[in-house]
């Protein structure tokens, strides 16, 4: 949870427990694993805040810093939040996942393919078939698949629906000698045809284990 609040309302907070609790059960407050309980005029800006098992108020914010006095009384909150540029590691996917590319000549199509908001591939009228690793664009969960498609020229006199352009994702494992083994069906998968002429952009989600 982020949140913009003052340390005036944990004081709030202490002088309302001291009527429902006993002394031994006040709450305590901790910015960053530091004890702040009782500090006032401390405005802090995108935090995340939890209580624990004994009910102390806990604030985590990288980049603030509690300033305590010689008998370890907080003093005063000195930093800013970098609390937005700090980022959980996305767990790493499990399987191996790769993306194949099939053109076809009668299918004259342009892709710009982009992987959780990051570009990733260009794909050019003359860019031949190829199959390239994917996995460590992705992580655990929910993820992003955009292509923008645009068709080149006019369609080929002879194209027909039967003739079609694949980009493909599969999930597979790796041998002890580096080779993959995928699993079939492909876990995403884009089709184009002579007979599209429309440009797409196209947003998927890609569940990943």
């Amino acid at each position: 949870m982020s949140m913009r609040l003052s340390i005036l309302l944990f004081t709030a907070a202490l002088t309302v427990a001291s009527f429902t609790a006993t002394p031994a059960h006040a709450i305590d407050v901790y910015v960053n694993g530091v004890k702040a309980t009782g500090l006032k005029g401390a405005d802090l800006t995108n935090c995340s805040v939890k209580f624990d098992a004994l009910g102390n108020l806990h604030v985590i914010s990288p980049g603030y810093r509690v300033i305590t006095d010689k008998a370890g009384k907080p003093i005063r909150i000195t930093g800013s939040s970098d609390f937005g540029n700090v980022k959980a590691k996305a767990a790493k996917p499990k399987a191996r996942y790769v993306l194949l590319y099939r053109p076809n000549p009668k299918v004259p199509y342009t892709f710009t393919i982009y992987v959780n908001n990051k570009k990733f591939r260009v794909i050019q009228l003359n860019t031949g078939a190829f199959t390239v690793d994917l996995t460590n664009s992705l992580h655990r969960g929910a993820n992003a698949i955009r292509v923008e498609g645009k068709p080149v020229g006019a369609a080929p006199a002879t194209g027909s629906e039967s003739d079609v352009t694949k980009l493909v994702i599969l999930s597979g494992t790796e041998r002890p000698d580096g080779t993959f083994v995928a699993k079939h069906p492909p876990v995403w998968e884009l089709v184009r045809a002579a007979v599209d002429r429309k440009a797409i952009n196209r947003t998927s989600t890609l569940m990943v284990q």
